[in-house]
């Protein structure tokens, strides 16, 4: 198992992560808070790539936020464009098909952009799972991307509902340290050990030293001997 150093910032990252993505998840299912849900869920998801050092979590969501936005802004265009005109032409039965035709057009575009955003989210929610082990991230997005695909028939939403339900409790779910962690700071056991190695050392040292000055003298003490 890979061993991961942990710092302050990243236990501060994640915890940050664990409250902003679970309020964000929460206001995100109200059209009224959808906007400040989906800015908080940006920061912790910012937070969690920082946490666990993967910028392509954070670059996979930013690119799901930006086809999003683009697909909902198109279905919002095409469903005015086609109330506004509706009221002129329904006595044409010619133009309200035409109309009604366009409407699903612009609605098939937006719907295939969506699935593509939902894609880039299911990738960043994916390497959260992996990172922080929390598994239900990776459910989440696979709801969101069945109900991305299914959204043209109606039953998607209810996918998106469960989908929605189930990123909250991911986000509350993250951990305050990752799978595998190890602290920057030295254990208490380490001093020690390093202490008793130098001691060891200087003690291996101080024989030598004596037995060096013994063998120096008796040399001294046969030349002289000798001389003699």
């Amino acid at each position: 198992m890979n061993l991961v150093h942990v710092s302050g910032d990243t236990m501060e990252n994640l915890k940050n992560a664990r409250t902003w993505g679970g309020i964000g998840a929460i206001f995100s299912l109200f059209y009224v808070t959808y906007l400040v849900g989906f800015v908080l869920k940006l920061f912790a998801v910012k937070n969690i790539a920082e946490a666990t050092k993967k910028e392509n979590i954070f670059k996979d969501y930013i690119w799901a936020a930006l086809l999003n936005i683009t697909a909902s802004l198109i279905l919002s265009w095409a469903f005015y464009n086609m109330w506004d005109k509706m009221a002129d032409v329904i006595h044409d039965p010619e133009k309200v098909a035409e109309l009604t035709s366009a409407f699903g057009t612009w609605s098939l575009i937006a719907v295939v952009i969506m699935i593509i955003g939902v894609w880039f989210m299911k990738k960043s929610y994916d390497a959260i799972a992996r990172e922080t082990g929390v598994g239900t991230f990776h459910t989440a997005a696979l709801f969101y991307l069945m109900g991305a695909i299914l959204t043209l028939i109606m039953v998607g939403y209810f996918f998106i509902m469960v989908g929605a339900i189930m990123e909250i409790m991911a986000f509350f779910a993250l951990p305050e340290e990752l799978p595998g962690a190890v602290s920057e700071a030295p254990t208490p056991g380490s001093v020690p050990e390093k202490a008793e190695g130098t001691g060891n050392a200087e003690v291996s040292e101080e024989p030598v030293t004596s037995e060096e000055e013994p063998a120096e003298a008796t040399e001294d003490v046969t030349e002289e001997t000798q001389q003699e």
